[in-house]
């Protein structure tokens, strides 16, 4: 199974907020469990891109500013040249659009059925950007070539 980190957030959300009961609310949880550990991954590894371009003090630790972003004051990260803000957008991004995969192995193809089945036979009227997601989330589980029984014995 294969989809890019910034699909994954998106996933993640939408497959929280169906109503399901038992086995396939269960592998649900398993799948967004594996979904949470590369956000947690993607996180850790945004931070480590910042932490490389940032500006910082004396004690490199990296500096911040607060600015009023939609009436709104944030903390944003400052860079030391415009330059370097752009180098570490660009890595971020090409982060971002990095292929994440799941394995389709024994241990998973239950979880990956039911998933499967959820997504494709969805009851759910959908418009707009939610109907191009839906679409998405449908093409990533269509890709799916889950194992035969016969694979598995072999």
């Amino acid at each position: 199974m294969i989809m890019k980190n910034y699909e994954i957030g998106e996933l993640q959300s939408f497959l929280f907020n169906l109503v399901l009961k038992g086995k396939e609310s269960r592998m649900r949880t398993r799948f967004i469990k594996l979904l949470e550990n590369q956000v947690e991954l993607i996180k850790m590894e945004r931070q480590q891109l910042i932490n490389d371009y940032a500006l910082k003090n004396a004690q490199g630790e990296i500096v911040t500013e607060t600015k009023e972003i939609h009436n709104k004051e944030e903390e944003i990260v400052v860079f030391p040249s415009e330059k370097e803000e752009k180098e570490a957008q660009k890595q971020i991004m090409l982060m971002m659009n990095e292929e994440f995969i799941i394995e389709e192995t024994a241990d998973k193809i239950e979880m990956l059925q039911i998933l499967q089945t959820i997504i494709l036979s969805c009851d759910l009227e959908f418009t707009g950007q939610k109907a191009v997601l839906y679409d998405r989330f449908c093409q990533i589980f269509e890709d799916i070539q889950l194992l035969n029984d016969s694979d598995i014995t072999q």
